[in-house]
Formats: structure tokens, sequence, C-alpha cells
């Protein structure tokens, strides 16, 4: 596969359609925020979520679509505010990448019951307003808690 540009920090596997199959895909993760931990993707589960949204099963797919909330990988890099982790940390990355962080929910660490929805791993809509791309891919930013 060939190189990536400078404005495509990404390497990912991604549906394109309802087809469900997957073909490499070159895009930009966020740029590092301050309470943001930048994962190096190594391995990344296969679930029926994943199946589902690629081909598109709930109607709601956002091609192109790079699946995987099953992730393991190692720390890369750190935002400013984050104490929990450091480069090199081997870390898991679940179904939930970012919240409002301001709601009594998220106050408590319970992001999954955050008032205004949390942020799904992929096919989400973040609060950039980007869509969230997943882990079958090379590396991925998501909020340190």
């Amino acid at each position: 596969m060939s190189s990536l540009s400078a404005n495509e920090n990404c390497l990912g596997w991604a549906s394109r359609d309802a087809s469900g199959v997957l073909s490499p895909y070159n895009f930009s993760r966020r740029t590092l925020r301050s309470d943001d931990v930048s994962v190096k993707i190594t391995h990344c589960g296969v679930c029926y979520a994943d199946l589902a949204w690629c081909r598109n099963a709930h109607g709601d797919s956002k091609y192109p679509l790079v699946p995987g909330h099953e992730i393991v990988g190692i720390v890369k890099e750190v935002g400013s505010n984050v104490d929990r982790f450091k480069v090199g940390d081997h870390v898991g990355v679940g179904t939930y990448v970012n919240s409002c962080r301001d709601c009594d929910y998220c106050n408590d660490e319970q992001e999954v019951y955050c008032e205004k929805g949390p942020v799904v791993t992929f096919n989400g809509v973040d609060d950039d307003g980007s869509i969230t791309k997943g882990g079958y891919s090379s590396n991925i930013v998501v909020l340190e808690r």
C-alpha cells in the first residue's frame, strides 16, 4: 500500500457501500486535544456490529465506514492534561470514544449514560461534527476517559 500524504494520517479498511466489502482508505484523525490519547492500533476484534453497519443493516450507515470497536494498541501520544496514560502504555478502546464531558453522568465517569449521547467508536458523530472511524485502521484518537 502507498504511504499516507501529509493530510491523511491514518490508513483504514472501509466499506464504501452496503455490499460490506472493505478496501484500503486513507483519512485524517482529529488533532490531539489536551484530554486526548493517540493510540497505535495493534489488534481489533470482529463483531456482529461491524458487519451489520458495513452492510447498512440498520439503515443509518455513513459511508465510507471504518468499523471496529474492540481495539487494542499502544499509546503513541498524550494530550497535555492526560494523567492516566503515558506513551508506551498498552490500552484498550471500546464502544465509546467521546461524550459531552459536562453532564452529571459524564462528571461521574459514566459516559455511557451521557445526557447528550455518548459518541460511538465508528459511524457516530463526534463533537466537531466529523464521522467517527473505528479500529480497522492504523491509529485512533480518543478521549482519555
